[in-house]
């Protein structure tokens, strides 16, 4: 991944109602250890078992309500028995609520949301739901499952804890629960939880006061919504017992994954993920299977052996999607071992893609969040999008941007960009635009398709940078939709100043490619192209990027809607390629304005506004 440009520190996410911020260089947390936090403890005996592979150690639905749990932390309170789901401001019970085997019967929920002050500010929230006294004495192999169901907010330092303890969390070991593919201010789907407690049963003392805590920890912005937890069970593992942890696809030379795949950049993927072995027993024959439908085939890896406890990553031998014409593609991940699994059921993870006959994306076409600016550019100029990689030559002649539903997009202006890296410096460079186009009620909420402003021939190998922009909101600014999460570096672009930019922790933006073999090159045929004025409205420094079929002499000049002429430049001997035009509006009265840049016959000319 080429990763060239400064961090930022954070971007806004989520609902624009609720002005989130989400950390782009966020780490986890430092555990939550609250010795002093109060727990209220109820007396009796701890629970002891003698069992069998497979048998249930500790079972809990709370379908009387807390029964013989506690709950602890600054805002213990917040831990209740439920019967609805989330009730906050922010939150649809009905469309959130967990979806437990028993949540019929009743479930617990950290109601962040609804416990917070309608109306502002949002206090960060922690607390704990802790089990009774368990008495594992003897045991080796365990598994601790729940299911579960959340949603966080507002930065992606947040995530859901297990904690586990023998000392009554004066020390304890963390477990990071998240649900795999869930992002910042998207409900997560209710999933089944699976934590092998073998590895700290082998060195834990004290193993008949073994208690364990469901902990959210709010802390550093992250006090909505809710987390909801039922049916937790204690099971002693059983001899065999593989577990999908996680699934990834990638492809070409900056292993990036494409969902949406034209027929003519087809080309070989690599499938790969980690397995846990949670039986008691060592597994042979461990291997990684990845099947497409509609007559795709399957790759699979090399087998290994997985002792107890152990975790693993397998890659497959590389498959090709060689078609002709569109197709979907559902794609299944299984793990296996030459031993019967006792658990098939979470052996499997599902993905799927679609060869198109132009569409050229990263993202997977599911939103799962927003994305408006960065936290210290409110309102402010952005370009933000993935890096795609070229596996076929073939041209450009469009690009899609999604927006969200939101109300304040209307009536502001986007556009698209196009940057191809430069291996030599390092660095984008400039390669096409889209006009600006002033989002409509009916575009709102939609994948919006721009035509680029010459047809671009690109070549095998060739790496792009491709950008929503807007030029920043007086109130908000517009939303572009994202979708799942992406490797570091997949997500890059340019702030108000024009410095580049990666996020560490990115969700996928969803922009677009269009791909079109049979596009009229004529149009391309121009000595030059040239970026839209950015940032747009400006108050100084602006930048215009232009692109030189060849090398010549640069004429530019600005005048004002009476035709004025109140500024003109000449640059000679400009290179072919990529070049950059800045100039100071700083002493220009409020109004509006055209850049106009001319290159021997051809002449471009952009609209801006001095405010």
């Amino acid at each position: 991944m080429k990763k060239v440009y400064l961090l930022i520190t954070a971007v806004s996410f989520g609902a624009v109602a609720f002005g989130q911020v989400k950390a782009t260089n966020a780490q986890k947390q430092d555990a939550f250890n609250e010795p002093a936090l109060g727990e209220k403890i109820t007396d009796f005996a701890p629970m002891a078992f003698e069992k069998a592979p497979g048998d249930v150690l500790f079972s809990e639905t709370f379908a009387g309500g807390i029964g013989a749990w506690t709950t602890a932390g600054t805002n213990a309170a917040v831990w209740l028995s439920d019967m609805d789901g989330p009730n906050g401001q922010y939150s649809t019970a009905a469309n959130e609520k967990i979806g437990s085997t028993t949540s019929a019967n009743g479930f617990m929920i950290f109601d962040a949301d609804f416990a917070n002050p309608g109306a502002g500010p949002y206090p960060d929230m922690v607390g704990s739901l802790v089990s009774p006294v368990i008495n594992l004495t003897g045991q080796t192999n365990v598994i601790l499952s729940f299911e579960h169901r959340y949603r966080s907010c507002c930065s992606g330092a947040f995530y859901p804890k297990l904690e586990v303890s023998t000392d009554n969390f004066a020390t304890m070991t963390e477990f990071d629960v998240r649900a795999e593919g869930t992002v910042v201010n998207v409900t997560s789907p209710t999933t089944k939880a699976k934590i092998n407690l073998s590895a700290y049963l082998a060195t834990a003392t004290n193993l008949s006061n073994f208690k364990f805590r469901f902990t959210f920890d709010g802390t550093g912005g992250t006090s909505h919504y809710h987390w909801q937890v039922d049916d937790v069970n204690l099971i002693q593992s059983n001899d065999n017992d593989l577990t999908a942890l996680s699934r990834i696809m990638v492809a070409g030379n900056e292993q990036i994954p494409y969902y949406f795949i034209p027929v003519s950049q087809q080309t070989a993927i690599t499938f790969s993920g980690e397995t846990r072995n949670d039986g008691g027993v060592s597994q042979t024959g461990v291997k990684l299977t990845v099947s497409a439908d509609n007559a795709g085939g399957s790759v699979s890896s090399p087998t290994a052996t997985l002792a107890a406890g152990a975790t693993d990553s397998l890659i497959t031998a590389t498959w090709t999607p060689a078609v002709s014409a569109p197709v979907n593609y559902a794609l299944t991940y299984t793990y296996s071992q030459t031993q019967t699994d006792a658990t098939p059921t979470d052996n499997v993870k599902t993905d799927a893609i679609k060869i198109t006959r132009s569409v050229y994306s990263v993202d997977n076409g599911v939103a799962a969040g927003s994305i408006s600016n960065l936290s210290s550019q409110p309102n402010q100029p952005l370009k933000i999008g993935n890096v795609m990689e070229i596996m076929a030559a073939d041209r450009l002649d469009s690009m899609y941007i999604t927006l969200t539903t939101t109300a304040t997009n209307v009536g502001q202006e986007i556009f698209g960009e196009v940057y191809l890296f430069d291996a030599v410096g390092g660095v984008f460079n400039y390669l096409t635009t889209t006009p600006y186009n002033a989002i409509t009620t009916q575009q709102n909420g939609t994948t919006v398709k721009l035509p680029l402003e010459s047809v671009i021939d690109v070549a095998a190998g060739d790496v792009l940078l491709v950008v929503a922009c807007h030029n920043g909101g007086a109130t908000a600014d517009v939303r572009f939709r994202t979708a799942q999460p992406v490797a570091e570096g997949v997500v890059q672009g340019f702030d108000a100043t024009g410095a580049g930019f990666f996020l560490s922790t990115p969700n996928a933006v969803m922009v677009r490619l269009n791909m079109n073999q049979d596009a009229a090159i004529t149009e391309n045929t121009t000595d030059i192209s040239m970026s839209n004025v950015f940032p747009n409205p400006t108050s100084g420094i602006t930048t215009i990027n232009y692109t030189l079929a060849n090398a010549s002499d640069i004429h530019m000049s600005i005048t004002d809607l009476s035709g004025k002429v109140i500024f003109t430049q000449m640059n000679n001997n400009q290179a072919a390629g990529s070049n950059q035009f800045a100039f100071d509006a700083t002493n220009f009265a409020n109004g509006v304005y055209y850049v106009t840049v001319r290159s021997g016959e051809s002449v471009i000319t952009k609209k801006f506004v001095k405010k």
